[in-house]
């Protein structure tokens, strides 16, 4: 069998594909020339048209957003000036405008958004489109005017009705420049040219010279043809320059603005000579092209096998794999499955980085995290020790034999007031906890906020927390919904930062008003401020001012992060702000405001004697039972005690108290158990009372389903108890 080299075969597949390829395309190049004008004008309607629709939607926008202000409350009580507010505000908002103007239907304008309220204004501008609006009832596109600064403007006008009645025309001003950025967001090619007409053919946009041809009539012989019926037509016209042109143009159903885009004829014209001498030029090309070709194409099959071999050797190595480039399927198969091989063992190694990665990082995040619990529990720590050695040493110089009144009397204040203080400590751990998990339940009641905030400084300045420091106050009554305990709360924590971070002699200020709907509790001092860098952390848990070894000041850095938890349930927010260190800090909290509240009727009740009561204390700790017992016996109560809650049920089965202070938890069977069974032996009614450390409202509500009467949160507010002693 006689051979034949590829390239030859190649060679006559080259020009059996040329040849007709050649004749064919001669005569659809001489179509195409003709049609080339056709399709220009064709073109530059689509896109008129387009631009038209793009415009309207443009000045509808407007009329959607004069409609939706048109709609505002304000406007129904007749309140001008909040209005003339509202209208500033979306004149902002809407900076293709070039004012925003409220008119009654006389023509007098009773409100313009770039000057103060009540100004005295200059007269109507454009008075066709305002008589139309006021005839019509229906929004209206006005005319391009030039207005009392000098600016030219499209005036777009709406009616305000009330109750069928025609009450006033809101008007807004666009700049022409709104209408050219509509025009320019549709990217029509730099060489085109585009014009937009008003109603009465005046020229609100020019994509070329805009500003120099702002308020002209088309050229005459564009608007020779926009005269004519048709709402959109194309033809061959002169621009304002002298240069002809192929324009376009398109008129709004619903506007009658019109938009016309003209193409250079130069351009069409050079496209058809570019077409014809691209055709020689090509074919020339193609014939040539094809016998290369058909020589690359010979080696075109060779050469990959190569490069296959090569990629298979590469990959073997890990190296990066090159598969060969070529048009031959069965070769790029097998180039894509080493490809593929090759991106696999790629993935699995990448896996396995990210894997390590993720183990570096977790481990990091543990160390961090350990590093945290061990700085918490140190400063936790020593915020125990410092109360509980100031308790042990008063106790200490209690037993001594020779201790004087007055030295005894003091050891007795320094046991309160530290064993307040680990109060005041373990709340803050349970309420800061409570609230990072969103678990407060909030007891809402429209409270005075003035008389909150006056209230918690009494409260502060009588117990001599405040300190020896200057302060000042203004309270403006302000109502807000809230729980009264938890808004003592965080006032007294913003007090109490401030005292604390202030030296003694500074200035401390506690502000109350309202701004806007928010009712703004403010307290400001000139203590020791803050640096940028804790400004940014200062609601966080655990953060404080200036960290040392001196803790004198004490704390676990809480009271922040209650002050913001407390005020985010209660709708709220709150902000802190200092110039640096050295310079004060103040702290914001706002609330929602409601309307103000009658003052609630209080009843006083006359201060009454407890009576004299039966009481078993029902406790485990022998401490806390034995003070308890000796306290309520030495306020005039007969008093036993139990350690546990089988001794504790035989007592009330055989000797019923009038009340039992009973623990939760107990050994033997519970409190909750206990109270149970008391309740389940019939005739035997005691009042009982939960004393216990936990005080969730969860805990609450199972101390109540056991039967307990009352639930009181250790340690006790005697005070608390003297009231449910009564």
């Amino acid at each position: 069998m006689n051979t034949v080299p590829l390239r030859r075969r190649l060679f006559v597949l080259v020009a059996a594909a040329i040849l007709p390829v050649a004749v064919v395309s001669g005569l659809a190049l001489y179509v195409f020339t003709e049609k080339q004008r056709e399709q220009a004008g064709r073109a530059g309607l689509e896109i008129s048209r387009a631009l038209t629709t793009a415009v309207d939607a443009e000045l509808d926008r407007a009329v959607a957003v004069l409609e939706g202000l048109a709609a505002a409350p304000t406007l129904d009580r007749g309140d001008l000036r909040r209005f003339h507010l509202v209208m500033r505000r979306v004149l902002a908002a809407n900076p293709e405008w070039l004012t925003l103007v409220l008119a009654d239907p006389s023509g007098t304008t009773l409100a313009n958004a770039r000057i103060p309220f009540g100004t005295p204004v200059a007269s109507l501008v454009e008075a066709d489109s305002f008589e139309h609006v006021v005839q019509s009832r229906a929004p209206v596109i006005g005319y391009l005017r030039r207005g009392p600064r000098g600016e030219l403007g499209i005036p777009v006008r709406v009616p305000v009705i009330r109750d069928g009645e025609l009450r006033y025309v809101l008007t807004a001003a666009l700049k022409p420049d709104a209408i050219l950025d509509v025009v320019t967001r549709q990217k029509v090619p730099p060489d085109w040219l585009v014009s937009v007409f008003d109603a009465r053919q005046m020229r609100v946009a020019r994509s070329r010279q805009h500003t120099e041809n702002l308020g002209t009539p088309p050229a005459p012989s564009l608007k020779a043809m926009m005269d004519e019926p048709p709402d959109e037509a194309y033809g061959l016209t002169d621009s304002l320059e002298g240069e002809r042109i192929y324009t376009a143009y398109s008129r709004s159903h619903q506007t009658r603005w019109t938009v016309a885009i003209g193409v250079p004829a130069s351009l069409i014209d050079l496209g058809a000579w570019r077409s014809i001498a691209a055709y020689g030029t090509g074919l020339l090309l193609s014939i040539v092209l094809g016998a290369l070709a058909a020589v690359a194409i010979g080696r075109g099959i060779t050469r990959p096998m190569e490069a296959l071999s090569s990629a298979a050797r590469a990959l073997g190595r890990r190296e990066p794999l090159r598969p060969p480039a070529t048009p031959i399927a069965e070769i790029r198969q097998v180039g894509a499955s080493l490809e593929t091989a090759a991106d696999e063992r790629a993935r699995s190694e990448a896996e396995r980085e990210r894997l390590l990665d993720r183990e570096k990082e977790a481990r990091a995040a543990a160390e961090a995290a350990n590093r945290a619990k061990d700085e918490f529990l140190a400063l936790l720590g020593h915020e125990l020790r410092n109360p509980l050695g100031a308790i042990m040493n008063a106790t200490r110089l209690l037993e001594h034999p020779g201790i004087a009144a007055e030295d005894a009397s003091r050891a007795r204040g320094i046991i309160g007031r530290q064993a307040e203080h680990l109060a005041r400590l373990t709340d803050d751990l349970l309420d800061a906890g409570r609230a990072i998990m969103g678990k407060i339940v909030l007891e809402l009641r429209p409270v005075d906020l003035s008389a909150a905030a006056g209230q918690a400084i009494a409260t502060l300045r009588s117990s001599g927390k405040l300190g020896q420091h200057k302060w000042s106050d203004e309270l403006q009554p302000v109502w807000v919904q809230a729980d009264p305990t938890r808004l003592e709360q965080i006032i007294a924590n913003l007090l109490m930062n401030a005292v604390k971070y202030t030296p003694a002699g500074g200035s401390i200020r506690i502000t109350v008003g309202k701004q806007g709907g928010d009712a703004v509790l403010e307290v400001a001092d000139n203590g020791i401020g803050m640096r940028r860098e804790l400004l940014s952390r200062v609601f966080e848990p655990f953060v404080q001012g200036e960290p040392g070894l001196d803790r004198s000041a004490g704390g676990l850095g809480l009271g922040l992060t209650l002050v913001r938890q407390l005020a985010a349930l209660h709708g709220g927010s709150a902000r802190a702000d200092s110039e640096g260190p050295g310079r004060g800090s103040r702290f914001t909290v706002r609330f929602p405001a409601i309307e103000p509240r009658a003052p609630a009727q209080r009843a006083v009740a006359a201060d009454a004697a407890v009576p004299s009561r039966d009481i078993l204390i029902v406790e485990d700790n022998a401490d806390a039972r034995e003070t308890l017992r000796k306290l309520l016996e030495l306020r005039g109560h007969r008093v036993r005690v139990a350690s546990e809650g089988h001794a504790a049920l035989e007592a009330m089965r055989t000797a019923p108290p009038d009340v039992a202070l009973v623990d939760i938890g107990l050994p033997g069977i519970d409190g909750y158990e206990l109270a149970r069974r008391v309740r389940a032996d019939s005739g035997r009614r005691v009042t009982l009372i939960a004393l216990t450390g936990y005080g969730l409202p969860e805990d609450r509500r199972r101390t109540a389903e056991a039967g307990f009467d009352l639930h009181l949160v250790k340690p006790v507010d005697y005070e608390k108890l003297e009231e449910a002693l009564r």
